[in-house]
């Protein structure tokens, strides 16, 4: 039997000119209003099913229905239409201070949210010292929690939802607040958790996360489902799609193409293409850590060129600059180009760390 099942699920908020035709609808009804009413869909004809003891990732751009569907699905907001039925115990860390109280103390709140989850006190002391353990609060955990960053709140809060009685846990991008000892001691808890048979759904931008621990992505866009498939599947989609949306962002705040430091781009050479191939000429466009890599760059001189320069950049998906080099740095003496051709630059050992560059 399914453990979550959605059905032809849509969800719409309606938004009014101004307050005074707002309070006349709350006043008199919907009848009154229909002309100056405007729908926001969030969702629209939703329709998926999960089956116990799997992860699941809901990736999109921001407003693309992530975070409704998960309060949909913990019961915070209803459908505007459809029907939903999760079968199992519920979960979950969607935001922040998610039921917790700002002047009570760490060991209160814990307390509190137990009580919340069906606990009584007998039950919640026997969790207590792992849940305090596990959020590595130490002797923080007595003061209120108004005190704490958010990143503390999220430890706190974290470690709550991890400790109680559950079959499904619901996570809204929560696991990139946390620092990255936390991150990492998370997901070894959410594998855990996978491996013992309960449900995990992860809404979240961290495409590492959803490439660790999910076997199973769906892609969201503008409230309805794109894709819904294997995980390095629907991730390449979401990609290429981002890729497509950026170059519609104007050249001076676009992070990936940063200007030439080293003089004005004079239109003398065209670069008519860039290939990533193995060393038998392969192309590829996915190397693992200590792989060989070749990048061949084919040109265009429109008239004979002296003394060109060539250079290459990595750069990470938030646009910082990994490593560079050009054929100045190293010595390399072109002379004078024209006509076409391609340069190449071999990398013996390509040694950056697990994730997606430019």
């Amino acid at each position: 039997m399914a453990q979550i099942r959605i059905q032809n699920v849509s969800k719409y908020y309606l938004s009014y000119p101004s307050r005074k035709k707002l309070l006349f609808k709350l006043l008199f009804g919907r009848q009154k209003m229909e002309a100056s009413e405007n729908v926001w869909q969030a969702l629209e004809n939703i329709n998926l099913t999960i089956d116990p003891g799997t992860c699941v990732g809901f990736i999109g751009r921001n407003g693309s229905g992530k975070s409704t569907l998960l309060r949909l699905l913990a019961g915070i907001i209803e459908p505007s239409s459809g029907t939903i039925q999760v079968n199992g115990r519920l979960s979950m860390v969607l935001d922040v201070q998610s039921g917790l109280h700002p002047r009570l103390t760490g060991v209160q709140n814990i307390f509190l949210k137990g009580a919340l989850h069906g606990l009584n006190r007998s039950e919640i002391k026997k969790r207590l010292d792992k849940i305090i353990e596990f959020s590595g609060l130490g002797k923080y955990i007595d003061s209120p929690i108004q005190t704490y960053s958010s990143g503390m709140i999220i430890r706190l809060g974290f470690s709550i939802a991890m400790h109680m009685d559950f079959d499904i846990l619901l996570m809204d991008e929560i696991l990139s607040v946390g620092d990255l000892v936390f991150q990492r001691q998370c997901l070894a808890r959410a594998k855990q958790f996978i491996k013992e048979g309960k449900t995990i759904i992860l809404a979240t931008h961290n495409l590492g996360d959803v490439s660790a621990i999910c076997d199973r992505v769906v892609l969201l866009r503008k409230g309805k489902i794109k894709h819904d498939g294997l995980s390095e599947q629907v991730l390449q989609d979401y990609w290429d799609a981002c890729e497509k949306a950026q170059n519609t962002i104007p050249r001076a705040m676009h992070p990936f193409k940063p200007e030439n430091i080293y003089g004005t781009d004079t239109k003398e050479i065209t670069i008519t293409e860039v290939l990533f191939t193995d060393t038998n000429n392969e192309k590829r466009d996915t190397f693992e850590t200590g792989d060989p890599m070749r990048v061949i760059i084919r040109f265009q001189c429109e008239r004979p060129v002296h003394k060109p320069l060539f250079r290459v950049q990595f750069f990470g998906n938030n646009g910082q600059l990994i490593q560079g080099s050009n054929t100045g740095r190293v010595g390399m003496s072109i002379g004078e180009l024209s006509g076409t051709g391609e340069m190449v630059i071999d990398y013996p050992s390509l040694n950056f760390l697990e994730g997606d560059y430019y």
